[in-house]
């Protein structure tokens, strides 16, 4: 690494000799960083760390670093502490001169195996937006400006590191190599070195709050939170390639523990900074298109309306990406993505004035047939289709000057907005449907399809699995491939690959001839406890009360580390590790277990009769109660990350503002959260319906993970189909998510049952029903001593915490046990609520 290298740059400055400077706050560590200019992973790299240990000593709760590499991390917190308060001090003396340093990296490079939305000639990177960050004060401050004059400038071609940034400037400050900051650049919004833009150029005028949006800022995506450090694994190296057999099992074995508790963790979701909108994007994500005396109107997302000129689909594809006419669209969630594309949606009045059908004839294939004149006219004109042809979610695109120019449709009367999720939003006027998908696109992203194909379109755009890398070889910026993301496609393990996968069927090709045994089993528990073992003091309560866990899946995925390569086989008797993320061939029907509560290991909460597979969050749970693990074999994941971070973060946040809007807030005590929570379906429609569909993003998110094909239409059992080619098709991922879910459901009705000798009644995934005295569930929540149970229930809105589900008698609960029905999926109809 030269030293251009910003990195080497400082570390060259920063003198090692006399006292260690003491270590700042975490807030201010991480205000230091980022108003240099450093990155986590640059910062992991000056200190010799994962940027995984950085996230952790910028925390909440930081991990405090010691040693060596503690006093580093305090000298260059220090550093930067000097340079950024003035600038008119030295520090060093400059390092001898570089060779010349790659120009600024452009956002991403040419296209990887998903469907990225641009793509560009490497050669001729195009202008790029500098990274945005959380708005700190020395952001948000004026910066010191250079006075014209006040600097030398170096005989022609020499250059010097900047002591800033330490790329190359041929600008002498001061006597030190330093880019310069005019008030001019500052007033076009350019960034000075280290810093980011401070003033945005020619801000877009604020819009009218409407009333059935929230009335507080939009967050922008949150950065993600620091994920509890872990120590490597250290499993043996396979003796050939990535799914070799090895002769040796991981080294690490596992010391076995007793039952333990683990307090309940309430999640605080940090207010997200306000990102200034592009003014390439001042006309918002999106725009409605309705017929009023017979004019075709685009209704923004910010109430405003203008008149749309398109006649046909070609040109109204032209007339949206022109922003001398409208400037629709969003900036990229991450700086190695893409910005977002332009939505247009079109009302049934829409669709008829560009001729085409009001709803589409063939409900199979839910596509316009390639020959249809309107799919004609814009291959005529030049535009292109993606591969799904024109059906509710048309994507429209044309290769310009090397770029490929996209537009998502739409079409709202061919079933767009799917009604389990969005309820009538279909039918709402132009407006309020402008409105509240300009929310939903500002809190999560821009729609591009179902709720699941955005969900999974959010998980791509917050971390993308390429970035642009300058090549000194070829002395231009390449396409490489980001650590921690989903950048290969890998085949799943055996067990973890549905039956009609082609690596499952080629061993039994008899659909459903797979034995039970050897599928990974991880779902959610559904289960019921026999009537024979309800006890009298249950049978002499008055009530049954149902506790439902909010948004349990998407509360899995905090910090929880997922497999990002592939899947490597240990045949032979390996030692548990619980920092591997895979699944593990054990035998768990000695364990055992309480039959008042289900069994943690499996879906059906009925014990394992024998051997079978296990995600690794089921053993680890599995450990903590005591059980000795011994695993048969395993298939692990050596590379893995919190993937999932900021995915969780977006989502959590999205889902905490619109609840807040709707009187559901974090701070609320339990009497008024059960409150709130009673009536706040009664509040503002469009509010109600965006916070359904922020949960249903989530859900339906994960189970893309795992998406399945269509069988009986083009599908022939054990052939691959389309979703296999996606970086996202992991089904490892989403087992780990569900056996994340059910076992932290599985630890809380633990420490119920152990402290308040409570047990439940029954469960449905994330609900749980429980005898009681009253109709309220607060009595459920407190142990013998009035208090709240160490590790049990906790009522609150963030993700992980429960509401009430719904309350009925002790007598509508013991006749349908007694017939073996599931009372946690019926007790939510309120309708059968009886008082005391």
């Amino acid at each position: 690494m030269g030293d251009s290298d910003p990195v080497t740059a400082v570390l060259a400055r920063i003198r090692y000799d006399g006292p260690v400077p003491p270590l700042p706050d975490p807030a201010e560590r991480v205000r230091l960083r980022e108003a240099f200019g450093w990155t986590v992973t640059q910062m992991g790299s000056a200190n010799g760390v994962r940027r995984e240990t950085v996230w952790t000593w910028e925390s909440d709760t930081p991990r405090t670093p010691r040693g060596e590499k503690g006093q580093r991390y305090a000298r260059i917190l220090a550093y930067m502490a000097a340079e950024l308060a003035d600038t008119n001090e030295g520090s060093a003396a400059a390092p001898p001169d570089p060779a010349p340093g790659p120009p600024p990296a452009p956002a991403a490079v040419e296209a990887t195996p998903l469907e990225l939305h641009y793509d560009f000639d490497v050669e001729d990177p195009p202008d790029f937006d500098w990274p945005e960050a959380q708005s700190t004060p020395a952001e948000t401050a004026d910066p010191e400006f250079d006075a014209p004059g006040s600097w030398n400038d170096l005989p022609e071609g020499i250059t010097r590191p900047c002591v800033r940034c330490g790329q190359p400037t041929s600008s002498i400050v001061d006597g030190r190599p330093r880019h310069v900051y005019l008030q001019a650049m500052a007033t076009m919004g350019m960034p000075r070195c280290g810093t980011r833009p401070t003033t945005p150029p020619a801000p877009a005028p604020q819009p009218p709050t409407a009333p059935a949006m929230p009335t507080q800022a939009v967050p922008a995506p949150a950065a993600p939170v620091a994920p509890a450090p872990t120590s490597p694994p250290a499993p043996p190296r396979p003796t050939s390639g990535p799914a070799s057999r090895p002769a040796a099992p991981p080294r690490r074995p596992v010391a076995t523990a007793g039952p333990s508790t683990r307090r309940a963790n309430r999640t605080t979701a940090k207010k997200p900074a306000v990102k200034p909108v592009p003014p390439e994007y001042a006309d918002g994500p999106l725009a409605v298109l309705d017929t009023s005396d017979g004019a075709l109107t685009a209704h923004l997302a910010d109430g405003r309306t203008m008149p749309c000129p398109a006649k046909t689909l070609q040109a109204l594809a032209a007339w949206a990406l022109d922003k001398k006419k409208i400037r629709l669209g969003a900036a990229k969630v991450h700086d190695n993505g893409f910005d977002q594309d332009p939505l247009i949606i079109l009302t049934e009045g829409a669709v008829a004035h560009f001729g085409l059908p009001t709803d589409l004839a063939d409900q199979e294939e839910l596509r316009l047939p390639a020959d249809h004149k309107t799919i004609k006219s814009l291959t005529k004109a030049g535009w292109e289709l993606t591969k799904a042809g024109f059906g509710p979610w048309p994507r429209i695109f044309k290769r310009l000057d090397g770029k490929r120019h996209c537009i998502q449709l739409f079409l709202t009367p061919w079933g767009a907005l799917e009604n389990r999720v969005w309820g009538p939003a279909g039918e709402l006027p132009a407006g309020d449907l402008a409105r509240m998908l300009g929310t939903y696109a500002r809190l999560v992203i821009t729609p591009r399809g179902t709720v699941a194909v955005t969900g999974e379109e959010l998980m791509t755009s917050l971390r993308p699995p390429t970035k642009a890398e300058w090549s000194e070889k070829d002395n231009k910026y390449v396409s490489a491939t980001v650590p921690h993301t989903l950048h290969t496609v890998v085949d799943p393990a055996p067990c973890e690959a549905p039956d009609e996968h082609p690596v499952v069927a080629a061993d039994y090709p008899e659909e459903g001839s797979r034995p039970a045994s050897e599928a990974l089993d991880e779902e959610a528990c559904i289960w019921v406890r026999p009537a024979e073992l309800v006890t009298d003091a249950e049978r002499a309560c008055t009530h049954v009360a149902a506790l439902d866990v909010q948004v349990a899946f998407l509360a899995a995925c905090r910090r929880l580390h997922v497999g990002t390569g592939p899947a490597i086989h240990y045949p032979r008797n390996p030692a548990f590790d619980p920092d591997l993320p895979g699944s593990w061939f054990l035998d768990l029907s000695h364990v055992e277990t309480d039959p008042r509560l289900p069994s943690p290991f499996t879906s059906s909460g009925e014990r394992p009769e024998g051997p079978g597979w296990y995600a690794t969050p089921t053993v680890a749970y599995a450990v903590e109660l005591g059980a000795d693990v011994r695993p048969m074999e395993a298939w692990v994941r050596e590379t893995h990350s919190p993937y999932l971070q900021p995915w969780y973060d977006t989502l959590r946040d999205a889902y905490l503002t619109v609840m807040a809007d709707l009187g559901v807030t974090k701070d609320l005590n339990d009497e008024a959260f059960l409150t709130a929570m009673a009536s706040y379906k009664d509040g503002d429609p469009l509010l109600v319906t965006l916070a359904n569909a922020i949960k249903a993003t989530a859900k339906s998110g994960i189970g893309k993970l795992r998406q399945r094909p269509n069988m009986g239409v083009d599908h022939v059992f054990g052939d691959p189909w389309p979703a296999l080619k996606r970086l996202t098709w992991r089904p490892d991922i989403r087992a780990m998510i569900l056996s994340k879910a059910r076992t932290n459901m599985h630890r809380k009705m633990h420490n119920l049952a152990t402290i308040a000798g409570r047990y439940p009644l029954a469960v449905n995934t994330d609900c749980v029903v429980y005898a009681t005295d009253s109709l309220s569930p607060l009595p459920l929540l407190l142990g013998p001593d009035g208090e709240p149970i160490r590790g049990g229930f906790r009522l609150g809105v963030n993700p992980g915490s429960v509401k009430h589900q719904g309350s009925q008698t002790i007598d509508w609960a013991l006749d349908l046990l007694a017939d073996g029905v599931n009372i946690a999926n019926e007790i939510k109809d309120a309708s059968l609520v009886r008082a005391a």
